[in-house]
């Protein structure tokens, strides 16, 4: 994969409007040169470009995130809850992924929704914390029985999905990592592992002890 851009390009469909429902719109990362990194082009509706690697749905305003999907065939099913932290210091987010057919892929509930859907925090299959006003992940995990299958890097993706489309600073990592981050994050592809700096510090394991 060395020909493959370690940054693209965002194409933004236009708005659908249909009486009685809200406004929203799709998003899309691509991986391409065809405009400068980071550009946002308008796309004519109708179809996704070619190359994305990711799609987000939202509001017409781009605040609420209603679906966020990633281009890796093989991965497990993903639908989420995004949690907001106001008040924390930094103010946080946390995306809880779960890995079951009760909604459809890339779904993303608010607390209420989610509270009305009965969705347990026990049941989740990854969980990933960040910073929004710096983009800085705090923390990701995948419980153990969903290793080694794809979901760090999808819910790190759909993270800066959402991060993104809000016009935020771009997710990244720190050097702070467990031995089983430093694992993930030596196996990302190249065109993610380089938002994710050189290990500087190892962190204790977030698996809880036997």
């Amino acid at each position: 994969m060395a020909d493959v851009p370690l940054q693209g390009w965002w194409a933004r469909l236009p708005v659908e409007e249909e009486p009685g429902s809200p406004a929203r719109r799709w998003w899309y990362a691509v991986l391409g040169e065809a405009f400068p990194a980071g550009s946002v082009v308008d796309h004519p509706p109708g179809g996704r470009p070619g190359g994305w690697v990711l799609a987000v749905r939202t509001d017409a305003s781009g605040d609420q995130v209603h679906a966020v999907e990633a281009a890796l065939p093989g991965v497990p099913l993903l639908w989420y809850v995004e949690l907001a932290e106001p008040d924390a210091a930094p103010p946080a987010r946390t995306l809880v992924a779960f890995s079951d057919d009760r909604f459809p892929e890339g779904t993303v509930l608010t607390p209420a929704q989610a509270q009305v859907a009965g969705v347990a925090s026990d049941q989740q299959a990854a969980a990933l914390r960040w910073w929004p006003d710096t983009g800085l992940t705090h923390q990701v995990y995948v419980t153990p029985r969903h290793r080694r299958r794809g979901l760090g890097l999808k819910i790190a993706m759909a993270a800066y999905g959402v991060q993104a489309v809000r016009g935020l600073p771009r997710l990244h990592g720190d050097g702070r990592r467990t031995d089983d981050g430093e694992a993930w994050a030596g196996a990302l592809p190249p065109w993610a592992a380089w938002r994710v700096a050189p290990r500087s510090h190892a962190l204790p394991s977030m698996t809880p002890s036997a």
